[in-house]
């Protein structure tokens, strides 16, 4: 969706036009949320800039902490808290919990939370698969949710939706395009192979999957 026209090179009226779905946003349940995000993109944008990652907003060292709910730039010499991931992924879920698609609570002791898609749990197995703590593994879900789905993976009929979230967000420019795709692929075939490879372990070290109980998402 387009919030705005770019006529900065149309000679009678130069300038960027604001659409009418800005302000429908601006209206919205998703407008508390709107500054953090928007900040959060930013942020993302300037640490690439900062570190002198040209034309790849950060680099695969780019991981999550779960102790600050950050995402952090992590390499050899430093450490480098850069922006929020609730702020940094709310946009895309539209404020809804990736596994029930309900509206998430937006407040501390209720959601959103920092999901592993593919648990955390798999570290501490042989676990030979792409960096789960990484963004292509991380969604935002509700606390009834987080709580269900504890140490497990996701049904399989569930798991095109991750593909899908990870394929939009480098398809529209979104500053974690280029860290997407050196987590998973430049290309939909091979994110798509990668994805299946990574849930086939995942699903091999922990058999037990779980469903989730409301929402569009199982078939």
């Amino acid at each position: 969706m387009r919030y705005y026209e770019d006529r900065r090179k149309d000679p009678t009226t130069p300038g960027l036009v604001m659409r009418d779905e800005l302000l429908a946003l601006a209206r919205s349940v998703h407008a508390p949320t709107l500054d953090a995000e928007t900040a959060a993109r930013w942020r993302l944008v300037e640490t690439a800039w900062a570190t002198g990652v040209s034309g790849a907003v950060l680099a695969p060292p780019l991981v999550y902490d779960p102790g600050t709910q950050h995402l952090v730039l992590q390499t050899k010499q430093r450490r480098k808290s850069v922006t929020g991931v609730v702020a940094a992924l709310n946009g895309y879920q539209d404020g809804r919990c990736a596994y029930c698609d309900q509206l998430m609570a937006q407040d501390a002791g209720a959601g959103p939370v920092v999901e592993h898609v593919l648990p955390w749990k798999l570290l501490t197995r042989r676990w030979d698969g792409p960096d789960v703590d990484a963004v292509w593994n991380l969604v935002l879900s509700c606390k009834p949710c987080n709580d269900a789905k504890r140490d497990r993976a996701p049904h399989g009929a569930w798991m095109p939706w991750l593909e899908q979230r990870n394929n939009d967000l480098i398809e529209s420019r979104h500053p974690l395009r280029e860290v997407l795709m050196a987590q998973t692929g430049n290309t939909a075939a091979v994110r798509h192979a990668t994805l299946k490879r990574a849930y086939q372990r995942a699903t091999e070290l922990l058999p037990t999957v779980w469903t989730p109980s409301v929402g569009d998402h199982i078939v």
